[in-house]
């Protein structure tokens, strides 16, 4: 890569991408860590390009990275840093008539290898905030931020090493306003023979994945019960039945008790995972804000010895119906990255929350299923570091149906109930995309690569802080850490 300078006006770049096939492979996001991390921190040496001259740049790049993973499965790099200092000649550079300070963002490729195939990852959006330039004599840019996450398409050894920057740097006047020109791109190279590996991660095979129990097909079928009721609730409510008939009543079913509502507010947070059957990788769902309603519906039935609660929900990111963005990044055959940003957004009424508690039975068992609907969109494609332009609407061509079934107990606590939160899992069926590129429609290769159902799916809920009880230990409501 030689070195280059540019300076400019901060606009996206457009740029045109091959490898639409390596894309449709492996680009949805997903994230995961272990829970062991090797934390590595390397000193570097680069050459920086400056409009002026070509400048010797030490910068040390800082993070935790997992151990080992599994085919198919993310790994998350967390705490990433890079630590530039910049000489008092490039400052003199950047300290023009009106420029005071000057901000960055740093860029790093960071070359993913296993084996005898390699390829580089772009870790873009490190900031490193505003800092005085005036008069100092040297300057050290602290940029952080999230990072994409790696998935390995093979089992192996496989290393992350650190390569070539590059600055975005943003001189500033002293009320803040941009300086003029308002932004240098600043290529750095890293010397020859220097050593960048930040981390050695042990790949191993696939790892069998294992729905939770119960398994949906042994929950009910809400809200039809009937035929599904253990034996001795099934003899209650068939007695009740005969009685209702000998008695000449004209309506066979004496229950449930009429239906009531005590509509009560509350908040928590969700999170999980979802496996891409056809990607053979997971994707990190959350964690994200959940509005519920409890008790919508109240329906007591003396007959059965069961009560059903009916509650509604709803997703709030920044006052919008969705879950956060997810970005992430795939390796393609074990070795060609690519990332995207995913959005779920709720569509439709709220989700429904279907709750049968059986009072007959002293562990007081909570059968849960909640059901709501989903739009996917696909965003921010780069293959390889290089920006792939899918268009603003990217999307399913119809709302994903997903339901999640969830047991538990009162009495011993155990499992999941509404208020207590725990474990919900199903599987999604992915419809078939719409609205796939720009110069040329990439919808259908969207839906072969990526649509389809057997796609398991397991969130965790934290337990609910009911708005009436602020005082409660469970409010304000807490984020779930995220089971798999």
């Amino acid at each position: 890569m030689a070195s280059s300078v540019r300076w400019t006006t901060r606009q996206p770049a457009r740029i045109a991408a091959g490898g639409l096939l390596v894309v449709a492979a492996t680009f949805l996001p997903g994230a995961d860590s272990a829970a062991d991390a090797q934390r590595a921190e390397i000193s570097l040496d680069y050459n920086c390009q400056f409009p002026e001259g070509s400048y010797a740049v030490k910068a040390v790049v800082a993070g935790r990275f997992p151990v080992g993973g599994r085919v198919g499965r993310p790994v998350e790099p967390r705490d990433v840093t890079v630590d530039v200092d910049l000489p008092k000649a490039a400052l003199d550079e950047l300290a023009g008539p009106d420029a005071t300070a000057v901000s960055a963002v740093v860029q790093l490729k960071v070359l993913h290898a296993m084996s005898k195939e390699s390829a580089t990852a772009d870790w873009s959006g490190l900031t490193a905030p505003a800092q005085d330039i005036a008069g100092q004599d040297g300057l050290k840019l602290e940029a952080a931020g999230a990072v994409p996450t790696a998935t390995f398409g093979s089992p192996g050894t496989a290393t992350l090493s650190a390569s070539d920057l590059t600055l975005a740097l943003s001189p500033l006047k002293e009320d803040g306003s941009a300086a003029v020109p308002d932004g240098i791109d600043v290529a750095c190279r890293l010397v020859d023979g220097a050593d960048g590996t930040l981390a050695s991660l042990t790949i191993g095979g696939p790892a069998e994945e294992k729905p939770a129990e119960p398994t949906p097909e042994d929950l009910p079928d809400l809200p039809d019960l009937a035929g599904k009721l253990p034996p001795s609730q099934r003899e209650k409510l068939n007695d009740a039945r005969h009685t209702a008939r000998a008695e000449g009543d004209t309506d066979p079913e004496p229950c449930p008790f009429p239906p009531f509502s005590v509509p009560t507010p509350a908040e928590t947070y969700v999170a999980g995972f979802t496996n891409v059957k056809k990607l053979n990788s997971a994707a990190l769902l959350g964690p994200a804000r959940l509005n519920v309603i409890l008790m919508k519906t109240y329906i007591a039935d003396p007959c059965t010895d069961t009560f059903t609660v009916l509650s509604e929900a709803d997703f709030d990111y920044n006052g919008r119906r969705q879950l956060p963005p997810s970005q992430g990044t795939f390796l393609t055959y074990g070795f060609m990255p690519t990332t995207a940003t995913m959005v779920l957004s709720q569509v439709g009424p709220p989700a429904l929350i279907t709750s049968v508690s059986h009072n007959s039975d002293p562990r007081i068992p909570e059968d849960t299923t909640v059901s709501a609907e989903f739009e996917l969109t696909i965003s921010d494609v780069r293959v390889n570091g290089e920006p792939l332009d899918v268009g603003p609407n990217c999307r399913t061509v119809k709302p994903i149906k997903q339901t999640l079934y969830a047991f538990g107990t009162g009495n011993p606590p155990s499992g999941y109930t509404v208020n207590r939160g725990g474990t919900m899992s199903g599987e999604t069926y992915i419809p078939a995309f719409t609205g796939c590129g720009v110069d040329e429609d990439l919808s259908p290769l969207m839906t072969a690569s990526i649509s389809g159902g057997g796609n398991f799916i397991k969130m965790t809920q934290a337990p609910l802080c009911v708005v009436s009880n602020p005082d409660s230990p469970d409010c304000p409501a807490k984020k779930p850490i995220p089971e798999r």
